[in-house]
């Protein structure tokens, strides 16, 4: 599928080369790197009807869509989606 939307692009580079005048596609450009391994994040744990959100320390890169790696306050270790700016989702 062809990309219509301008907030579709913000964040994000190419990854191939694409010819001057071509239609972008999802698939020739790189994911966004929301957050670093060390910075702190905002994690959101949801299920049916509900939602906990805590904070916790980043253990590896946060790339949209992928898994990524939490430590929390109290020293245990989550796994969670990279969601945005500094925020990791878990869903119940």
């Amino acid at each position: 599928p062809v990309l219509h939307s301008p907030g579709a692009l913000i964040g994000r580079t190419l990854a191939v080369a694409v010819p001057a005048g071509a239609a972008l596609r999802p698939d020739q450009l790189r994911q966004r790197k929301w957050f670093d391994a060390g910075d702190s994040v905002r994690v959101t744990a949801s299920g049916a009807g509900f939602a906990v959100t805590a904070s916790g320390e980043a253990l590896s890169t946060g790339v949209e869509g992928r898994s990524v790696r939490v430590r929390m306050s109290s020293g245990r270790t989550v796994s969670g989606t990279a969601v945005g700016p500094g925020a990791v989702e878990i869903r119940l």
